[in-house]
């Protein structure tokens, strides 16, 4: 048998693996979450901003790491971009949603806030996909909200990956905010995009100056063409950011794909 010869053989390193994903671009329309609430006609002073605090307190609130300067100055505790679910909560009340497809249910602000619009709303469902599921987690959750919030939510425990391509159906709305890598994004876009009647949203969209670790989801949008993409820059601009940043220094948010 005739010896083969690899020393030409070009292994991918991880640099180059990394140099096939496309750059983020940041061309975007962005805008301020007040001014999409406005857009679409919500009355921001009608907004109750006590019941997001109801939900974050058990699904998205955390704490500071003691050594920080804020700990001492404003607090162990903080709300990390709340808004994300009066985007969410909005949206279904607004528009007279009827279903939606979450792809991360992570600690369930996001679900919790558009039951909380669906039961305002009288009915809606919401699927709901991750593969971290926590049957304690979520009895425990049970337990803090009503039982007519659970009624319509279908928990799937597996990845978006397996699950997606066995659906036949669309959803008034899907949220993206599972796997945050490049190649999961472009999955869940892939699956998603003809899934959809109304709205889509990714969470954690990061523009050129923002950098973390397996946070590629601009990678994708950025090279999405559809020219209804806004990316709201939320995060504290609604409740009280003890931080003090001002609007300009907010250089994330989620992104809004809509049809009409």
């Amino acid at each position: 048998m005739k010896n083969l010869d690899f020393s030409k053989l070009k292994i991918p390193t991880a640099n180059s693996i990394e140099s096939s994903i496309p750059e983020k671009t940041g061309k975007i329309r962005k805008l301020h979450i007040k001014d999409k609430l406005k857009e679409i006609g919500v009355d921001l002073s009608a907004l109750r901003l006590g019941d997001f605090d109801q939900i974050g307190e058990h699904t998205a609130k955390k704490m500071r790491d003691p050594s920080s300067e804020l700990y001492a100055t404003a607090g162990a505790y903080f709300r990390p971009n709340y808004e994300r679910g009066i985007l969410i909560y909005s949206l279904i009340k607004k528009f007279n949603l009827k279903s939606m497809l979450e792809i991360g249910f992570g600690r369930g602000y996001a679900t919790m806030c558009a039951s909380l619009a669906f039961s305002e709303l009288g009915g809606g469902e919401i699927t709901t996909v991750d593969p971290n599921l926590d049957e304690q987690f979520l009895n425990g959750l049970a337990s803090k909200f009503p039982n007519s919030w659970f009624e319509n939510i279908t928990f799937i425990n597996g990845t978006s990956q397996e699950y997606l391509p066995t659906l036949d159906r669309k959803f008034d709305m899907i949220f993206i905010d599972g796997d945050h890598r490049y190649e999961a994004v472009k999955n869940d876009w892939e699956n998603c995009k003809d899934m959809y009647s109304r709205f889509l949203i990714f969470d954690d969209y990061h523009l050129p100056s923002k950098e973390e670790k397996d946070i590629d989801c601009a990678n994708v949008v950025d090279h999405i063409d559809d020219d209804t993409k806004e990316l709201i820059i939320g995060d504290r601009r609604i409740f009280l950011d003890d931080r003090g940043y001002s609007d300009e220094e907010i250089d994330y948010g989620q992104v809004l794909l809509e049809r009409k």
